[in-house]
């Protein structure tokens, strides 16, 4: 049977739903129940719930899934090391999980960004990515016709300048590339420059509302009911989700062809109700 590798993984329920899809597919009569027995978890439903990622692994299933996937050291250190990192409470634990996982992987590197001008601006993100989706020379002039939303020359130059300052961009073999695998700013932690980004994202969403067919776009929303209390877990769902989206899409340098923008809106309609 040939293993999942463990190492193009950031999240340990991912990892061990294409486990189990693998295991699935060498062996059609194999069932959740059984995995569930041979781990010594209780209840399938646990099991289940892991695989779907509604519930984080407990600590004490590691080494028994570890003996049974027959991981090597290296792997079984990486597995626990992703299982704390999804359960992770705060972003000073998430960020050193993350840290510590990517020197088992240069391709899941994480660099967190605190320059304003860097993060304001979506521009800098969107060349960023391009240079992931075409393989070759990238002048200003093909970046700006590479995007649908029109920047001017000399924004887009300012904007590769400011990349290649924060060793965002570095070049090799002869042209630019990303630097790092992932980049992100910290959850929850008040910035005028995220403020402005976010700003400046609704603008281009409201300019695709108008500009791009239905079939080539997707908006929806919804206004509900919550308890204030319950407001953390939402937004720790959201944020797993945004990870398992991830992880089922984004495609390895150069082999997309496209792209897209995924904004997540979660926010308050009125006062809280006494």
């Amino acid at each position: 049977m040939h293993h999942v590798d463990i190492f193009n993984y950031v999240n340990a329920s991912l990892y061990l739903r294409d486990t189990w899809l693998k295991k699935k597919e060498n062996n059609p009569n194999f069932s959740i129940r059984s995995w569930a027995n041979n781990l010594g978890i209780k209840s399938h439903t646990q099991l289940h719930q892991v695989l779907n990622g509604k519930r984080n692994l407990p600590s004490k299933y590691i080494i028994s899934i570890a003996k049974n996937l027959k991981l090597t050291t290296s792997e079984a250190d990486y597995f626990e090391k992703l299982v704390k990192l999804q359960a992770a409470k705060s972003e000073e634990e998430r960020l050193f999980y993350l840290q510590s996982i990517q020197k088992n992987n240069e391709s899941i590197e994480v660099y967190e960004v605190d320059s304003y001008e860097l993060i304001r601006s979506p521009l800098n993100f969107f060349i960023l990515e391009l240079f992931c989706l075409i393989d070759g020379q990238l002048t200003p002039l093909k970046i700006q016709k590479s995007l649908i939303h029109h920047y001017p020359l000399n924004e887009i130059r300012k904007s590769v300048e400011l990349l290649t300052k924060l060793k965002m961009l570095i070049v090799k073999d002869g042209s630019y590339r990303k630097a790092h695998g992932t980049v992100f700013t910290a959850n929850d932690i008040p910035n005028l420059a995220k403020q402005e980004y976010h700003k400046n994202i609704a603008e281009l969403a409201k300019e695709a509302v108008s500009k791009q067919a239905p079939l080539e776009r997707e908006f929806s929303g919804f206004t509900f009911g919550i308890k204030a209390e319950n407001l953390p877990q939402a937004k720790e769902e959201l944020r797993k989700f945004r990870e398992e989206f991830s992880q089922k899409f984004i495609e390895k340098d150069f082999e997309g062809n496209q792209l897209y923008h995924l904004a997540i809106n979660f926010f308050a309609i009125s006062n809280k109700v006494e």
